[in-house]
């Protein structure tokens, strides 16, 4: 699940559940290693597109990066801010939708991650996106896009089924669980997203939270086809954050791409 990057129409999805992202993501790190090796190779300054609570851009800032995010969630964005407080780093945080940049400077690395480009439901919003992406890009600088691999195995194992996604504790030591239940529209490529986190209390009773919205998946070569639309070269197509060779049944579709100096 990854943060949001777009104008909700039926208000923020994340306000009830931020305080709970980073209990659930602290463990996710493998992406953040790529990124900064990335950042190693691209330049210190750094774009990104639906970073929600920070998760990706504190430690990118406590390794000295200048990084910069955006994200349609008011309760996210205000966790970040939180966040960089406590580890007393500082970054740009700005509430916007990631289809309408409007940046006049330049990025080394522009981060689009964990399936933020799929909250882009309309064709029209993503190629926007990517053409804003691919304006704010320094040449020759990287472009990593990272969706979910949604093969067919997959949609239709969890098509109609509730899974349990994860385990985790919160502050106040309850055990969380995260349930969640896709209902998949082949049509539109679109998924239906519920989440239900259940924790119990000492005396036996379930607290409950929910959130819900819409999830736009893709093919490969659709998001290729995007990318050289918007003026982007392609790299490299991997199928994790350990830069393994994309095949068919890989967990991850992650893009990197370049713009070009002429």
């Amino acid at each position: 699940m990854g943060a949001h990057g777009y104008p909700f129409e039926s208000g923020d999805p994340y306000q009830d559940i931020a305080h709970l992202y980073d209990h659930e993501h602290d463990a996710v790190t493998a992406d953040i290693e790529l990124y900064q090796e990335l950042a190693m190779l691209a330049g210190n300054d750094v774009l990104d597109l639906g970073c929600g609570t920070g998760r990706v851009m504190a430690p990118l800032l406590g390794a000295g990066l200048q990084v910069t995010g955006i994200d349609a969630s008011e309760s996210m964005l205000s966790i970040a801010k939180q966040k960089f407080d406590e580890h007393d780093v500082r970054g740009n945080l700005y509430a916007a939708d990631i289809s309408q940049l409007w940046f006049e400077r330049e990025f080394d690395l522009i981060i689009c991650g964990l399936d933020s480009f799929g909250h882009l439901l309309l064709g029209r919003d993503q190629e926007s996106c990517l053409l804003g992406a691919h304006r704010a890009l320094r040449k020759p600088g990287l472009f990593a896009l990272d969706v979910l691999n949604a093969t067919p195995d997959i949609l239709a194992a969890r098509d109609g089924a509730v899974a349990l996604l994860a385990n985790f504790s919160i502050d106040s030591g309850q055990e969380v669980k995260h349930f969640v239940s896709w209902r998949v529209d082949y049509d539109h490529q679109q998924i239906a997203v519920d989440h239900f986190y259940d924790a119990v209390n000492q005396e036996g009773a379930i607290r409950r939270w929910e959130s819900g919205y819409q999830l736009r998946y893709f093919s490969r070569y659709e998001l290729e086809h995007l990318l050289g639309r918007a003026g982007f070269t392609i790299l490299n197509v991997y199928g994790d954050y350990y830069r393994t060779e994309y095949s068919a049944n890989a967990d991850r579709l992650l893009i990197l791409s370049t713009r070009e100096s002429p």
